[in-house]
């Protein structure tokens, strides 16, 4: 049973050290739900974070239909990066509500051995199973969803079956407003093994170590803790 946290700030980094997170996704820029950091930011999480860390390739806000110059600039990323020390990556690319197959193929070979997970842009998907299976054949190793819903606890239903159609061929990263609160409800689909979140409860960019520490308790513990916040 695997959490992987959200990092946006150097500050979150000791915190999911101390805590025991099992992989980072780094990234920048909370409020635009993730940029690629900067090369300064990722040595000094490579250097302080002792599990695997995935690096969020995104290189603008806003929506994720990418021009031929931005797949190039995603394509360069994620070879820096990979010498850097980077162990995966996180990645989407749409054409309107459809999966961009051509830029997501390019994507994934250029990473090679390194898995890529394709990120809540999924969650776009006019045809969510058509998606899936696009990623699938493209080679992603997992996909990062809310199950189409606000927040994965709400899109609990739609995981399970996704889980059941696909879980031998691709995994499922349950992310999107995942709290304490919400954590044993996850932890009841059969099949689910990681969870995503950025423990985020207070105004700023850093992790909340009270509440990663209870979602790690209650995720690989099925624990419940009186009275645990959450949003």
């Amino acid at each position: 049973m695997l959490v992987e946290l959200a990092v946006f700030h150097p500050g979150s980094v000791a915190i999911a050290e101390r805590c025991g997170v099992d992989r980072i996704e780094l990234c920048t820029n909370y409020a635009q739900g993730g940029l690629s950091p900067d090369m300064d930011f990722f040595s000094s999480v490579r250097k302080g974070f002792s599990n695997p860390v995935f690096v969020m390739i995104r290189p603008r806000p806003g929506n994720f239909e990418y021009s031929g110059e931005e797949i190039l600039w995603m394509k360069e990323a994620i070879k820096r990066y990979a010498s850097a020390g980077a162990d995966g990556f996180v990645l989407g690319c749409l054409q309107g509500k459809k999966v961009d197959i051509a830029s997501l193929e390019l994507l994934v070979k250029c990473a090679g051995v390194k898995p890529v997970t394709f990120h809540r842009a999924i969650d776009q998907a006019a045809d969510y199973q058509e998606g899936i299976e696009e990623l699938i054949n493209s080679g992603c190793s997992r996909l990062l969803s809310t199950g189409q819903a606000a927040t994965a606890a709400e899109g609990a239903e739609k995981i399970a079956q996704t889980i059941t159609d696909y879980g031998n061929q691709i995994k499922f990263l349950a992310g999107g407003g995942v709290r304490s609160s919400s954590v044993n409800l996850l932890r009841s689909i059969s099949g689910l093994e990681e969870v995503h979140t950025a423990a985020i409860t207070a105004k700023g960019e850093v992790a909340d170590e009270e509440e990663l520490n209870k979602i790690i308790c209650f995720w690989k513990t099925k624990s419940a803790i009186a009275g645990a916040s959450g949003e």
